[in-house]
């Protein structure tokens, strides 16, 4: 039953199907959201109590000081709006991995998702790649599936330990294809 809880509500596991993994996008997709929503209103109240100290005539002191005011609670509320939508996308594009097949599931808008499933045994490559200095540090990156016709590519997007994902699939799909696993 904690598998049923996991799993996302529109998919269904086959007979003999087991969950194997459930891989969501890195936290650092909300990077943006949260620095509108509280790093700039931060930089524009510190403004605020600077402005003080300037030289500027006192009504053009109070104006930018308004001025500043509304922008931080814009950009605060802002960047809540923007994080709630990430969060909706985030939570709603799901990656997983079964016994037999790979399901990826990405949450593109409101009422927009693109959904695809490839079996274990047509995979007949994975890669991890961890593309620049931010990923580097902060430990993400894309899995990238190549199954059996030409040009197909599936793409597990900003992932935790996008290494450590494609060692299991890899075990998953070598599994399926020794015919170790039913």
């Amino acid at each position: 039953m904690k598998e049923k809880k996991l799993l996302p509500m529109d998919v269904e596991l086959e007979p003999g199907e087991e969950f194997v993994m459930l891989v969501r996008q890195h936290w650092f997709v909300f990077r943006d959201p949260f620095l509108m929503m509280f790093f700039a209103p931060f930089v524009l109240l510190s403004a605020v109590f600077f402005l003080e100290y300037t030289t500027f005539p006192e009504n053009v002191v109070d104006i930018l000081s308004m001025l500043c005011l509304y922008a931080a609670g814009i950009s605060f509320v802002a960047g809540f709006l923007w994080f709630v939508w990430k969060f909706y996308l985030w939570k709603n594009t799901v990656y997983l991995l079964t016994s037999k097949r790979i399901i990826i599931i990405n949450q593109l808008g409101l009422f927009t998702h693109d959904d695809r499933e490839t079996g274990l045994k047509m995979i007949q490559d994975v890669r991890a790649r961890v593309d620049g200095l931010q990923p580097t540090l902060y430990g993400y990156g894309d899995v990238i599936l190549q199954v059996s016709s030409e040009d197909a590519q599936l793409r597990l997007e900003k992932v935790a330990h996008p290494r450590e994902v494609q060692r299991i699939i890899i075990r998953e799909a070598h599994l399926k294809d020794n015919g170790v696993l039913p």
